[in-house]
């Protein structure tokens, strides 16, 4: 039985109560000033031919899905063909986020319209769209659209042109800024049954947006502005865009792909621990992450989700990745998507000297306050404590580092503060519940009984609560607990023989000759309100 409490308290489960008095807040979060509404977070299908096959339903699934070992994205784009006989390619997977994720949002985007459209009579080499055949086009884009529709997939969100300001020698078509206004000003009616969006420019150049959105009529035919990370830091763009802010457009950042760790060889992307690796994805992915938040953008959207530098494994035996596998680049992606959800809207918040290295951002919805936290230094903050203006009823932290996947973390819950321990070069997330902080039952006589038993106050560890309590009147006993679905006891220590149906309510707990004190660990499963209930004691 010691064995057993040593191992409780090794978890950090068991621990001293909190102070009487609340400590100095080291990040108090400012829930009275607030700033966009988010969309989301997500990553692309495959794009061009020889990109990869269409994401598995399981390969769908881990990326929207929101269980264990999931990364929650609430974004999905894709690319709508030039050639419609293309257009079913990725219906599934569609299909499938959005059946199985919550708030799923597909974006579809036109890398070029048909080559018989443009001037230069090709799909690729940019050239423009030919004026006359705006409204063919605009058709173009309608009857993807419906198409999709008719396959059960509602596109959320179309863009008018992928990286209007780029001209390869793949598909690509050229557009200005006022091409673009004149488009959906004149076409955008046409294409009915989703939102449209402008922009989309390799820098998030606003040259491409500010025309439609000084015009009443185009901007009133669109939903979003859209552009990309590549070279927008150095161009100055990945900042505030008031334009967009005064006529109430959520910004949406729906591209960049970086992987510059490929110098340190072409294998090490299957290594979670791989330091190239994790220095790239903290320091530059989810560092623009937090700067496009800082920024007031609404969504995030990542190049492909399923590549081996991505957030699953594409399973190509030079890069050492598993097919469809979870990688650490997407636990890092998921403090993000699967704890920012879509409607949350970000908060003010406010740091101490303690935390001023850290970058953090807050968000409000859903009846919680969720913080992300990024550690990029080389020392640990522990200890930190984290203020909201409501009350706390529970409270979960998860943590990815080099060493670390989407890992839970203690929490410790007190005076309607939350406090927690940030490793170095790490990415974390802090979920709070808003809400009274719930209470112990009193001391319950059972009726008819002839022992009874008192409830120490219990502690809060992120998703676990613990409960202890004492037996009075009798040296043999059996207790009868009843535990509230879907609650379940994980762990049992002290002086009570447990016996617990894993698919029932109610545990009977005996004597076991080591005391009138036992104990046990409830697992919440989202139920954080209720408490274990003492139902008869009866001496034996």
């Amino acid at each position: 039985m010691a064995a057993a409490t040593a191992l409780v308290t090794a978890a950090g489960v068991l621990t001293a109560p909190p102070p009487l008095l609340a400590a100095t807040p080291d990040i108090t979060v400012n829930t009275a000033s607030s700033y966009q509404t988010i969309d989301g977070f997500g990553a692309a299908t495959p794009i061009f031919d020889g990109s990869g096959s269409p994401w598995t339903d399981s390969e769908t699934q881990t990326l929207v899905g929101m269980g264990q070992g999931q990364l929650g994205m609430s974004i999905v784009r894709t690319v709508v063909s030039p050639v419609s006989s293309e257009w079913g390619l990725y219906a599934n997977s569609l299909k499938t986020a959005k059946s199985y994720g919550a708030d799923v949002k597909i974006l579809a985007s036109p890398w070029t319209a048909p080559a018989s459209f443009k001037t230069n009579n090709s799909r690729i080499n940019g050239g423009k769209l030919r004026t006359d055949y705006y409204d063919d086009y605009a058709e173009h884009l309608n009857s993807y659209v419906q198409y999709m529709k008719n396959q059960g997939v509602a596109i959320d969100v179309t863009s008018i042109q992928n990286e209007p300001d780029w001209h390869p020698d793949y598909d690509s078509m050229d557009w200005t800024g006022t091409e673009l206004r004149n488009f959906v000003r004149d076409q955008g009616t046409r294409i009915r049954d989703t939102k449209l969006m402008v922009g989309e420019s390799l820098r998030f150049n606003r040259a491409y947006t500010d025309p439609t959105l000084q015009d009443t009529t185009a901007r009133n035919n669109i939903g979003y502005v859209g552009g990309h990370l590549y070279d927008a830091e150095n161009s100055g763009n990945l900042s505030p865009y008031p334009l967009a802010n005064q006529y109430g457009k959520n910004q949406w950042m729906t591209e960049w792909n970086l992987h510059a760790a490929d110098g340190n060889g072409s294998n090490i992307w299957g290594n979670p621990s791989n330091a190239a690796v994790w220095n790239e994805t903290l320091d530059n992915i989810m560092r623009t992450v937090h700067r496009s938040m800082e920024a007031s953008w609404s969504a995030y959207v990542w190049w492909y989700g399923r590549r081996f530098y991505s957030l699953i494994g594409d399973g190509e035996s030079q890069y050492g990745t598993t097919k469809g596998a979870v990688l650490r680049r997407g636990q890092a992606f998921s403090q993000y998507s699967k704890y920012v959800r879509p409607g949350d809207k970000r908060v003010a918040l406010s740091k101490s000297s303690k935390t001023s290295s850290l970058e953090v951002t807050a968000y409000q919805g859903r009846g919680k306050v969720t913080l992300v936290i990024l550690n990029r230094s080389n020392s640990a903050v522990n200890n930190a404590v984290v203020q909201t203006p409501q009350s706390i009823s529970n409270a979960e932290y998860t943590v990815t580092s080099q060493g670390l996947g989407a890992a839970a973390q203690p929490v410790s819950l007190g005076d309607g503060q939350a406090t927690v321990n940030i490793p170095a070069r790490s990415i974390s997330t802090l979920t709070i519940s808003e809400g009274a902080a719930p209470t112990d039952p009193p001391t319950t006589p059972p009726p008819g009984g002839d022992c009874s038993v008192s409830v120490t106050p219990g502690t809060v560890w992120g998703d676990r609560y613990n409960t202890s309590m004492t037996v009075s009147g009798a040296t043999n006993w059996t207790a009868v607990v009843s535990i509230t679905s879907p609650q379940r006891v994980s762990t049992t220590w002290g002086g009570g023989s447990f016996s617990w149906d894993s698919s029932s309510t109610v545990a009977t707990v005996r004597s076991n000759g080591s005391g009138n004190t036992f104990g046990f660990t409830t697992m919440m499963n989202g139920n954080s309100s209720a408490r274990p209930q003492i139902r008869s004691c009866t001496a034996s």
